[in-house]
């Protein structure tokens, strides 16, 4: 027990110091579908125990984004913690989706939206990219928050719908024109 609470305090703290530092990021060219893939790959047996089936959607010729792997790796694990989370009495469907979006300027765009079959977030939950901002019993109130810092840090938007029998996270990033 003693280690488990270490464990805890550990996981705060690092949390706490990644809200709080300036991001160091490290962008090169990157393909969001491979990144995402790996990501729900060592997730799915923690998903298999909770009855939640994962499914990934990507068009065809998605744009490679630059960006920095480790930092979006940190954004889609949240995104897909906070889905498990919310469906791990129940089970449900997470779905990813990767599509082409219309050119802001010059400049494409990739669409990722993250949808689960949860609950829902309440709507007296307030902003949820603020931080301290959690509608669970042991959250900090700082995962949608650094999410939200390293989207914008790639040039991107995050925003969110939430209804009851659901949530959808939609994030749009700029895209890698050309070869």
């Amino acid at each position: 027990r003693i280690q488990g609470d270490s464990q805890r305090l550990t996981d705060l703290m690092e949390t706490l110091l990644a809200y709080s530092r300036p991001m160091e990021t490290r962008f090169k060219e990157l393909n969001i579908c491979f990144l995402i893939e790996r990501i729900l790959d060592r997730w799915r047996p923690r998903m298999d125990l909770v009855h939640v089936t994962a499914l990934l959607q990507a068009e065809e010729n998605i744009p490679k984004i630059n960006g920095d792997a480790s930092a979006l790796e940190q954004v889609f694990t949240n995104l897909i913690s906070n889905a498990v989370e919310a469906m791990n009495k129940t089970g449900g469907a997470l779905v990813i989706k990767v599509e082409n979006a219309e050119k802001i300027g010059d400049l494409s765009q990739i669409v990722i939206t993250v949808s689960d079959t949860g609950p829902g977030i309440p709507a007296e939950a307030g902003d949820i990219f603020e931080p301290f901002v959690s509608n669970k019993a042991q959250g900090t109130g700082l995962g949608l928050v650094i999410t939200k810092q390293i989207i914008t840090a790639h040039q991107g938007s995050i925003n969110w719908d939430s209804f009851p029998g659901g949530t959808i996270f939609t994030i749009q990033l700029p895209a890698i024109d050309g070869e």
